[in-house]
Formats: C-alpha cells, structure tokens, sequence
C-alpha cells in the first residue's frame, strides 16, 4: 500500500513540474486594457408574433411598469398594450458614476413609442420577445 501511495506522489509531482515547465515557458504575459467611457450598450427586442406583441416588465426601485398581459390581475387586464418592440440603451458617463438606462418602448396598437429615461437599478423582465441586434460581443 506505500509502494503504491509513493508511485502515486511521485507521478503527481512529476506531472505538476512539467505543467508548471509548460506554462511558464508558453505563457505569455498579458496585460489589462483600460476602460473606454463612456460605455455603451445597446439592446433591441422585437415580438416573436407582431399581432400579438410581447411582455415587458420594468422595475425600478419599487415600481414596477407592465407591457401586456398582467397575471396578478387576471389574464384579461392590460396596464399596457402588449410590447412590438422595445430598445434598451445602457449608459456608464464614467468610473463609477450611476448608470443611465433609456428605454423605447413601441406598443402593438401605436406607431409612436413611449419613452423611459432612468437611473440607478434597472430591471426588466422580457417575455414572447427575441433579440434581433445588440452591440454586446
């Protein structure tokens, strides 16, 4: 049983110096990018039915601002026309300001959008809606 527990330790350590060799002979050093600011990204969602439009929810603080269908309230309840579209755009000005969220939201009964200029934490919950362009790589 040492025998064994020998061989074993001895291959692991002969294992652990040649991986060690390895990487500090193939390593390259790399060295960290600064940030760019401001940071910018851009979202777009579009419903997967037109004629049916999407759900999107928004939180904000302790608000919460419903597009479609609202459960809590019964499945025919609209606080909102469902969503066709929707374009969230997140804003860092600078290290460690607050960022800004502008969101567009475009109704499937409206051609006008509704606008959201926002600060702080922003959440939001999409639902029956796909990306179709995003500058997030």
């Amino acid at each position: 049983m040492t025998q064994t527990l020998r061989r074993f330790w001895r291959r692991r350590h002969s294992l652990a110096t040649i991986m060690l060799l390895a990487m500090s002979c193939c390593g390259y050093p790399s060295t960290a990018e600064e940030l760019k600011f401001p940071q910018i990204i851009t979202i777009h969602y579009e419903a997967k039915d037109p004629h049916k439009g999407g759900q999107f929810i928004i939180w904000v603080e302790r608000e919460k601002i419903w597009y479609g269908l609202d459960s809590k309230y019964g499945a025919d309840t609209k606080i909102f026309p469902a969503a066709r579209s929707v374009e969230v755009m997140h804003i860092t000005p600078a290290p460690g300001t607050i960022t800004l969220t502008m969101i567009t939201v475009t109704s499937i009964d409206s051609a006008i959008p509704d606008y959201f200029h926002l600060s702080g934490n922003v959440r939001f919950k999409i639902s029956g809606m796909a990306i179709t362009s995003s500058n997030i790589p």
